[in-house]
């Protein structure tokens, strides 16, 4: 069926209740100005700072990530081994092992052979570049913010969830109240789908069960 986009109350309310970060929030009181004064002692402007600060606010990340990787793996293994073994004495019995047919001196003899080639090369890389405005969550001892954001965007049966989570400085949010991603820390990132286009990217669930449990 068509999938249904999540409210804002329910996400918010999640995003409160569990918290990024298990630690106790530690908010700074706000400094009151002297009498006949508009300045707040240990205030580094005379203008209100617009930029993301308190639970609450909204920063914008912008998302600019690039990965690129190259792996190329050989290996040549060969074994061989050859051994033989005897019994000349056991308990005085050798003497009666020749009428038998037996030779004590060649009782055991092996021989092996063993060898392994393997060869493998991964070539992947990976752009993503995108805008989303985050929630600040908790405001951190330090100071530092956690930042939560989604963004659901859907095209009739398709759609697309990218969420953001990570700790940002108050220093690197830039005057207009932007953050990029590289200065996330701890960043979580992801993009995913849900729909049409979703599903017909993964086999039925009778062939993933097979490909899963078949032995060969």
């Amino acid at each position: 069926g068509r999938p249904h986009q999540t409210s804002i109350g329910e996400s918010l309310e999640k995003m409160q209740r569990e918290q990024a970060v298990p630690t106790v929030v530690m908010l700074p009181e706000p400094v009151k100005p002297n009498a006949g004064s508009l300045w707040k002692p240990g205030s580094r402007q005379f203008f209100r700072d617009s930029r993301a600060a308190n639970v609450g606010d909204i920063v914008t990340v912008v998302i600019s990530e690039s990965a690129e990787a190259t792996f190329d793996a050989n290996t040549d293994t060969t074994r061989d081994h050859d051994s033989s073994g005897g019994i000349t004495s056991l308990l005085n019995l050798t003497n009666n092992l020749p009428a038998r047919g037996i030779n004590p001196a060649s009782l055991l003899n092996t021989n092996g052979s063993k060898t392994f080639t393997g060869k493998g090369k991964t070539d992947r890389k990976d752009s993503l570049t995108a805008r989303v405005a985050a929630v600040v969550t908790q405001v951190l001892p330090n100071g530092y913010m956690v930042v939560q954001g989604k963004r659901e965007v859907m095209v009739n049966y398709e759609m697309q969830v990218m969420t953001i989570q990570g700790i940002v400085r108050p220093e690197d949010i830039s005057a207009d109240n932007t953050i990029d991603s590289q200065k996330v820390a701890e960043a979580r990132i992801a993009l995913t789908g849900n729909g049409l286009v979703d599903e017909v990217q993964q086999p039925n669930a009778g062939v993933r069960f097979l490909n899963k449990w078949m032995p060969f």
